[in-house]
């Protein structure tokens, strides 16, 4: 059944203009977490950032999408249906929505995923299966195809996790299933255009990306979710072809059961990999062979790893969130935190314990990273540098307090504003002094 909303919202507070900047799919404009910034310094305002506004949302770890002047945000309303909400940028309020019914109950309710903008078309995909094409002009969905039930997709442990990948005319998707892996649709009718064989489970999103001389797909998979997954396994990153489906090449090598963070690209040469429940990060050097084949070195490990969020590369150096079940416990707290890595794998600062950050987001703004606490919700700006932590300001922007400290959604930036979102509100916060 569809059905379409009428456009209500929550104000509390109305602002001047915005510069705007689309922030149109997950990791931002170009995946990286990168947010173009007008300034190559960022400066935290002297009264600190204020609220724009916000609005009562359904619980989900799903980010949003922003592209002119308008947010989008992939909601779950419990025992009712999945919807896509659009707000508009400059007042919050609830310009549009639209959804279907989806009855069901993941572990961890809500949205897993992040819309992706091109144009007219709105794509989502559902922890429950359905990737959906939604037209901005009509304010209703046009084509929907249930991974699970039309391509034989098999759900992983916490349900659909790919965020759609736009490729030319066809978008990305992943049913994970014995026969299909991932699949392209058309962005026009959904028809199937190219599909891989089987390629393993994951809660990651395949990596759009230029490496090694050739746009491709990379997609962390392992063979298996549920059974030892709080240890290293054997997981393959898999090089797609984006045109056609056809394998590149593939790498195997001990990773996460639960791979989520999406491969790094560093340089043309080299890869990062990171992953929770133990697995640890490794800086991937590839290498060709002269018969064309792809192998790969490891020129650093490090037992750190992220478990949700993908790490951040800047200048040279990488910044990791090392937070993960193993150091959520009090004891293993001062092996967590904010980590800065060099290129040779040297750890040159860790926050530890204290700020930990929890499973938050992060996004790069100039030479800052701004950072969600996982666990709170605060806002924090740090300044990308490997001399030490330099904390340069910190903001409480969520009314609600949360106790399980599930405030995992990326965080998402357009103009000076940044969107963060709680498990019951999405607030817009202005950092512009």
């Amino acid at each position: 059944m569809l059905y379409t909303l009428a456009a209500t919202a929550l104000l509390t507070f109305a602002s001047s203009s915005n510069d705007g900047g689309d922030w149109p799919q997950y990791l931002g404009p170009e995946r990286t977490g990168v947010a173009p910034w007008p300034t190559e310094t960022f400066e935290w305002p002297s009264d600190g950032p204020s609220t724009v506004w916000r609005v009562p949302i359904g619980a989900g770890f799903g980010g949003v999408a922003i592209a002119d002047g308008e947010v989008f945000l992939f909601d779950h309303e419990k025992n009712g249906g999945d919807v896509l909400r659009v707000f508009d940028l400059e007042t919050g309020e609830e310009l549009w929505a639209a959804g279907y019914e989806q009855l069901g109950r993941l572990n961890y309710d809500g949205s897993r995923t992040v819309p992706t903008v091109v144009g007219r078309r709105v794509f989502t995909s559902s922890g429950f299966g359905p990737v959906v094409c939604f037209d901005r002009d009509e304010q209703d969905l046009i084509w929907m195809v249930d991974v699970g039930e039309e391509l034989g997709g098999e759900a992983p442990m916490y349900g659909w996790c790919v965020h759609p990948v736009v490729v030319g005319d066809m978008v990305i998707a992943g049913p994970l299933g014995a026969t299909t892996g991932l699949v392209a649709l058309d962005q026009e009718t959904g028809e199937v255009r190219w599909r891989t064989g089987h390629l393993g489970f994951s809660h990651s999103a395949p990596a759009l990306v230029q490496f090694a001389g050739q746009e491709q797909l990379l997609f962390n998979t392992c063979p298996k979710l549920g059974s030892g997954r709080n240890a290293p396994a054997p997981a393959t990153i898999w090089s797609i072809d984006p045109a056609n489906g056809e394998t590149l090449w593939k790498h195997e090598l001990s990773l996460s059961r639960l791979p989520i963070p999406p491969p790094v690209v560093v340089d043309e040469n080299r890869l990062f990999v990171t992953g929770g429940y133990r697995a640890g990060s490794a800086l991937l050097r590839a290498e060709r062979s002269d018969d064309g084949d792809m192998t790969f070195s490891e020129d650093f490990r490090s037992t750190r790893g992220a478990q949700i969020h993908a790490p951040i590369v800047f200048g040279s150096h990488v910044y990791v969130l090392v937070n993960e079940n193993w150091t959520e416990s009090r004891r293993n707290r001062d092996e967590g935190g904010l980590v800065c890595f060099d290129l040779k794998g040297e750890e040159m600062w860790r926050t530890g314990a204290d700020p930990n950050f929890g499973r938050g987001g992060m996004v790069q703004v100039a030479d800052t990273l701004l950072i969600q606490d996982g666990s709170k919700g605060d806002l924090v700006a740090v300044r990308a540098t490997p001399e030490g932590y330099e904390e340069l300001g910190r903001f409480e922007p969520f009314q609600v307090e949360r106790r399980d400290g599930q405030l995992w959604a990326p965080p998402a930036v357009s103009g000076t504003r940044i969107l963060m979102r709680s498990q019951s509100e999405l607030v817009c916060v202005e950092l512009a002094p």
